[in-house]
């Protein structure tokens, strides 16, 4: 039985409640996600030798780098995404080893997600990698493709009283039919993406 000052004292302070759940309600002021989707995509990217460079015989590596991702809301239940980067070329021209960049850009309008309103914020989270690239018109010309995984989300500032764990990966934003990039879209299926987080520690043991 708890003293007269005990009573007077939180639980965490006493050293009960806390010891038997830690887990209890919480009042936070946060974001709150009203709506989210994914974006599955594969874009391919046609990139010209400049000039001054020596034909490709082969592609050596690719990556991305420079990725900027902004999103708005433009109406009810319309958002608008931006996807820009920097594609880099390594390639192979008779033993001799040349370095090119061209510059990338995903784009959708009127992206239909229900309870999105003006005012509110557009957070997304973009994975961009370069899955392949090809040697192609005679050397002159590099063809990469490009997968695309973004989730999109609409929040505003609220208070809530939560207790949290991570929520499951939201739907697609668009039905999407490959046109290549089979590897992508079978990881995107098989949930190799989700979460985009850390992963959430296990809570120690009570004793």
């Amino acid at each position: 039985m708890k003293t007269p000052e005990q009573q007077r004292r939180p639980d965490s302070l006493c050293g009960s409640s806390d010891q038997v759940n830690p887990f209890r309600p919480e009042i936070i002021y946060v974001n709150k996600v009203y709506n989210e989707c994914s974006i599955v995509d594969c874009i391919t990217l046609r990139v010209p030798i400049p000039p001054v460079f020596p034909p490709a015989v082969n592609v050596v590596d690719c990556a991305i780098t420079d990725l900027v991702a902004t999103g708005f809301v433009v109406g009810t239940d319309e958002v608008d995404i931006d996807v820009t980067f920097t594609l880099n070329i390594e390639y192979d021209s008779n033993g001799n080893t040349q370095f090119i960049q061209q510059a990338g850009q995903f784009r959708r309008r009127g992206l239909r997600l229900v309870g999105a309103l003006p005012g509110m914020e557009v957070v997304l989270l973009p994975l961009v990698r370069c899955i392949g690239c090809r040697v192609v018109d005679s050397g002159e010309v590099i063809e990469c493709d490009v997968g695309i995984y973004i989730i999109v989300k609409a929040v505003a500032l609220v208070q809530l009283e939560v207790m949290g764990r991570f929520s499951s990966e939201p739907p697609l934003c668009e039905q999407v039919s490959p046109l290549g990039c089979a590897e992508w879209f079978e990881l995107a299926e098989s949930g190799a993406f989700w979460p985009p987080f850390p992963p959430q520690p296990s809570p120690p043991d009570i004793g």
